[in-house]
């Protein structure tokens, strides 16, 4: 009899002890993505105001306005309307969605909208923190009245910039006010059932979840209960937390996801002792479908966090050659083309559907280089050549441009003398050949050989280090989509150039939808 029962107690230890651990790491991983998810969006919501920030942080042309010496209000009225149809700074913050003001340490200007003198600062609550914590750039999280006190009490973000890039003494100071209401909207439009929470050392700052009121104070950490998972996250010098909470409904979904296997393991127990390694192996079997399911759901949450990453920043780079090209020469077709940068700019955020045709992929990438074409002139040439058999094939979207971004940004842009892009798709022996090739500086060994072990080993942490996130993020959905079989290589010559080559079984494509 003791050879039966305990082969069967060893049994049941090791099958449940199985189905808890496997619980518990399933449950570990969806508050991981939760948490990574909320950490992307925060700091893509972040980056809009440190891209304003940096563009009037280091523009010669809006430090020389600030510390004009104007004769008189009336000189300065009429320059203010020339100052702004002369820059892209309000276009840049519209298309950014946030506020701003310049707090300008100059008695010639008259308090506005925009520029304000800096003793309108002074005693203010952001103002105080950033020259008691010595904070030259970064955030801060306020509960209060607004700056002109004209409106009740509310939670506020602000971004924080000294203006000290042309004059190290400078007392000038930028203040962005993020809408704190767009950032919880970003978050609860995330649609996961777990509740996250932002928080800094004692404060709830924002949540995924409908109960964080604008009109009322930031709540206390303390008021959490059942956290489950923590993660830190640091912006732009303002170190943050991220709770993810257990909210128990594990309890149920165990008893329903496993429910049946422990009838099955009862029976074995009491009626069926003779099928013990039948009914072992039923339940292995099914324990390592259940770690694939898994595995796949954890996927389809990063594939969604890194979908919420995609940014065309080239865009801004356009923006700022097209506003030179509007001071220097005073040209109006820089109106022209700053419209339709603004509606490109729609169609790129705009995420309608996760993979397009490469013949919608090739419109990005001419779109793209034509734009580029504008900046450069006769200093970039190109060439797109695509087999007819290839265009219906679908791709993440994004990720050809991403490609030929790179070769335009670090082969052609630095090059003194005129360069070309090729980008080349055909098909040869089941697979889908993509080059993209630039006849650029090249890259020294060393650096070519960096770049290519980040696209064939790209991760998720990846994302967070400085560098080209770009191909490293374009490489990531092209494996994830094909189940990790997208092959890459690099060949690159220092003087002469560089050939990107991407390599996809045709069979994997055909199950892209």
């Amino acid at each position: 009899m003791f050879f039966v029962i305990i082969p069967l107690v060893i049994m049941d230890a090791v099958v449940i002890g199985g189905i808890v651990r496997t619980e518990r790491t399933k449950s570990l991983h969806e508050m991981e993505s939760v948490a990574n998810a909320v950490k992307y969006t925060c700091q893509q919501e972040v980056e809009s105001a440190a891209r304003l920030a940096r563009s009037i942080y280091t523009s010669r042309y809006i430090f020389n306005y600030m510390n004009r010496k104007f004769s008189s209000p009336l000189e300065y009225f009429e320059t203010y309307k020339e100052f702004f149809d002369d820059t892209l700074i309000n276009v840049v913050a519209g298309q950014s969605d946030v506020n701003y003001v310049i707090y300008v340490d100059n008695d010639t200007i008259v308090n506005g909208s925009q520029f304000q003198k800096i003793e309108k600062a002074k005693g203010q609550p952001w103002y105080l923190y950033s020259k008691n914590t010595g904070l030259e750039m970064g955030l801060y999280f306020y509960y209060g009245r607004n700056i002109a006190n004209t409106t009740e009490s509310a939670r506020r973000v602000y971004f924080i910039k000294t203006l000290d890039y042309f004059d190290h003494d400078s007392k000038n100071v930028l203040l962005i006010n993020l809408d704190y209401t767009k950032f919880n909207m970003l978050l609860g439009n995330m649609n996961y059932d777990l509740a996250a929470y932002v928080c800094d050392n004692d404060r709830i700052l924002f949540s995924n979840k409908k109960d964080s009121n604008i009109a009322q104070p930031f709540r206390k950490v303390s008021e959490l209960t059942n956290i489950g998972y923590t993660a830190d996250m640091q912006i732009y010098n303002q170190q943050l937390k991220i709770h993810v909470i257990d909210n128990g409904q594990s309890r149920a979904a165990w008893l329903k996801n496993w429910g049946w296997q422990l009838i099955v393991l009862g029976l074995i127990n009491v009626v069926l002792p003779a099928a013990l390694i039948t009914r072992i192996n039923r339940i292995a079997y099914s324990y390592k479908l259940r770690e694939q399911e898994m595995v796949l759901t954890r996927q389809h949450a990063e594939l969604h966090a890194l979908h919420s990453q995609i940014n065309p920043h080239f865009l801004f780079n356009a923006l700022e050659s097209l506003r030179m090209h509007s001071i220097i020469k005073k040209e109006s077709e820089t109106a022209y083309m700053i419209e339709k940068l603004a509606k490109l700019q729609r169609q790129y955020t705009e995420w309608d559907q996760d993979n397009v045709t490469i013949d919608q992929e090739l419109e990005f990438v001419e779109n793209y280089l034509e734009l580029q074409k504008y900046r450069f002139g006769d200093r970039l040439s190109y060439s797109l050549e695509a087999d007819e058999n290839c265009r219906e094939y679908k791709v993440p979207k994004l990720t050809l441009v991403t490609f030929v971004e790179n070769a335009c940004v670090h082969g052609i842009e630095s090059k003194i003398t005129n360069g070309w892009i090729f980008l080349r798709i055909y098909e040869k022996d089941d697979m889908l050949y993509i080059e993209v090739e630039d006849t650029g500086n090249g890259m020294p060994e060393e650096d070519a050989k960096k770049l290519l072990d980040s696209m064939r080993n790209a991760s998720i942490d990846m994302l967070q280090q400085k560098g080209r996130v770009g191909v490293i993020n374009a490489s990531l959905r092209l494996k994830m989509v094909t189940d990790n079989k997208t092959m890459f290589d690099i060949d690159s010559e220092e003087g002469i150039g560089t050939i990107v080559t991407i390599k996809i079984p045709t069979e994997c494509l055909k199950g892209i939808f």
